[in-house]
C-alpha cells in the first residue's frame, strides 16, 4: 500500500492543525461578566502598571513644578547670633511677626537662624557665612548678646536714629543699647543707639549675663519691614525671657 494514499484520523480542517489567534485586550474584556471579574482582570494585569505610571507622572510633574514656580518673596531675614534664642522662643517671635504682617504663606516666607555661631573659633564658617548675606544686604535684623552689637557698631551696623521714624524712635528711648564705632583710622565716634534691648540675659555659655539686643542692619534690603518686626516688638510688648545665671 502506499503509505501517502494512507488516510489518518484528522483532516486537514482539524482544529489542532489551525493556527490560533490571539485575543485583544479589548475582546477579551468584552468576554468578562460582570464588575468582580473585570475588577479582578484588571488587578492581575494593569493595576500595578498604572500605580507606577501615576508615580512616575507624579514625580516628574513636582519636579516641573520646583523648577518653574516662583520662589516665595523673603519678607524678612533674622540673623540670631550664638544661639541666644532658643528655638521655642525663636518660632514664636517669627509666628507672631507672621500674624502681625499677615504673612501669605503661599507666596511669601520670613526667615529666621539660630544657627550663627559667629563666636566660634575653631569653626569660621558660620561666622563667614554671617559676613557674607550681611555684607550683600540679605540679613535685616541680627539679635545678639550686648558685646556683639557694640562690636558690629558703624560696621554692619547704623545707628537706630538714622532707621526709625520719630514715633518708633522715642517710643524706643528706655531700651537702647549704645555704642560708639570705630572708623578705619581708629577713631573713636560719639555714643550712639545702635540697638534695643530685649531680653534680660543671653542664654548661650559662656555668655551668660549679657543682656540680648536686637539690632536692624545698615544696609538691610527690607528695612521698611526691620522697622514693622522692631513695631510688632513694641506693640505686642514682646520681651525674652530671663535665663539663669550661674
Amino acid at each position: 500500500m502506499d503509505i501517502s494514499e494512507k488516510k489518518t484520523t484528522l483532516d486537514d480542517s482539524a482544529s489542532i492543525y489551525q493556527k490560533r489567534e490571539e485575543k485583544t485586550d479589548k475582546e477579551k474584556w468584552r468576554e468578562l461578566k460582570g464588575f468582580k471579574a473585570k475588577w479582578e482582570h484588571f488587578k492581575a494585569y494593569y493595576l500595578l502598571k498604572v500605580f507606577i505610571w501615576v508615580c512616575v507622572i507624579g514625580f516628574v510633574g513636582y519636579a516641573i513644578y520646583e523648577m518653574v514656580a516662583p520662589d516665595p518673596e523673603r519678607m524678612l531675614y533674622v540673623a540670631i547670633l550664638d544661639t541666644v534664642v532658643q528655638t521655642d522662643e525663636m518660632d514664636a517671635l517669627k509666628e507672631g511677626y507672621e500674624e502681625y504682617i499677615s504673612l501669605d504663606e503661599e507666596t511669601q516666607d520670613v526667615y529666621f537662624d539660630n544657627m550663627i555661631m559667629v563666636s566660634n573659633k575653631a569653626d569660621p564658617t558660620s561666622a563667614q557665612k554671617f559676613t557674607a548675606h550681611a555684607f550683600v544686604g540679605d540679613i535685616d535684623i541680627i539679635i545678639a548678646r550686648e558685646g556683639l552689637i557694640k562690636e558690629y557698631a558703624g560696621y554692619y551696623l547704623r545707628p537706630l536714629s538714622d532707621q526709625l521714624p520719630a514715633d518708633l524712635y522715642e517710643a524706643l528711648s528706655e531700651k537702647y543699647c549704645y555704642a560708639r564705632a570705630v572708623d578705619a583710622d581708629g577713631n573713636v565716634g560719639e555714643e550712639l543707639p545702635y540697638g534695643v534691648y530685649i531680653g534680660e540675659y543671653a542664654e548661650t555659655s559662656p555668655y551668660y549675663g549679657e543682656p540680648i539686643v536686637l539690632a536692624i542692619v545698615g544696609n538691610s534690603k527690607r528695612a521698611d519691614n526691620a522697622e514693622a518686626f522692631v513695631r510688632y516688638l513694641l506693640e505686642r510688648k514682646v520681651t525674652l525671657p530671663e535665663a539663669s545665671v550661674e
